[in-house]
């Protein structure tokens, strides 16, 4: 409440010329992204720690997003009005998509990581040292998807769009080996384990619902390319 987010690239002046004004779309999906990938970098550390502090900050960075993810829509509607060539209205509605996608990585982040983070204040469980590298190498990796979506979509690179959509594999295996290890943890003598193995399994399908819509972003690039 009260919180003002202003977008700093998407300038009215442009609007008349659609593929300058595409570009500034661009800069600002990259100026929301930064957002988004300071809530990556945090939310893993605040749910490890149970640091309440942290995760009321993260909620607070989503309300950005979601003022940044209003602005750009409203944005690329206006350039809508315009008289665009076939390519430019196939990149609109990329970016359109992209910058949907990125909206939900945050809403996970805020809505359904935050919980996890606040609900591990509350139960009184451990988190072994061996749990935590698992559960940390995972988000590393997604983090990495994460920003490589933002910056293929920022430059419409494909290459790097190509590199976030070829580590599914890597994503998959490295979460099965996570559940894995969480369901050894199931028979283990260990107080709350029950607990600990439903919020660890949260962690990991939420990150692996963050990578499904970094690979959407990406292959809004790539599409955009296989079109020309």
């Amino acid at each position: 409440e009260g919180l003002v987010v202003e977008a700093k690239y998407l300038d009215e002046y442009l609007l008349s010329t659609p593929s300058l004004a595409l570009d500034r779309v661009r800069l600002e999906v990259l100026r929301m992204g930064e957002v988004v990938i300071d809530m990556m970098n945090q939310i893993m550390p605040a749910i490890l720690d149970g640091n309440k502090k942290t995760s009321a900050k993260i909620e607070s960075r989503d309300d950005e997003v979601d003022l940044l993810y209003e602005q750009i829509v409203n944005y690329l509607g206006e350039i809508s009005k315009e008289k665009l060539t076939d390519s430019q209205m196939e990149e609109l509605l990329s970016l359109m998509e992209a910058v949907g996608d990125l909206e939900n990585i945050g809403d996970i982040i805020e809505t359904n990581l935050v919980d996890l983070g606040m609900d591990r204040v509350t139960s009184d469980f451990t988190i072994s040292q061996y749990t935590r590298n698992v559960l940390t190498n995972f988000h590393r990796e997604v983090l990495k998807a994460v920003d490589g979506a933002i910056q293929a979509v920022s430059q419409n690179n494909v290459a790097v769009a190509q590199r976030v959509i070829s580590m599914k594999d890597t994503i998959a295996r490295l979460a099965r080996s996570a559940a894995e290890h969480q369901a050894e943890r199931l028979v283990a003598d260990e107080p709350n384990r029950i607990k600990a193995y439903t919020t660890e399994i949260d962690i990991i399908e939420k990150q692996k619902r963050i990578y499904y819509f970094a690979k959407r972003m990406a292959k809004t690039v790539v599409e955009d390319e296989n079109d020309e």
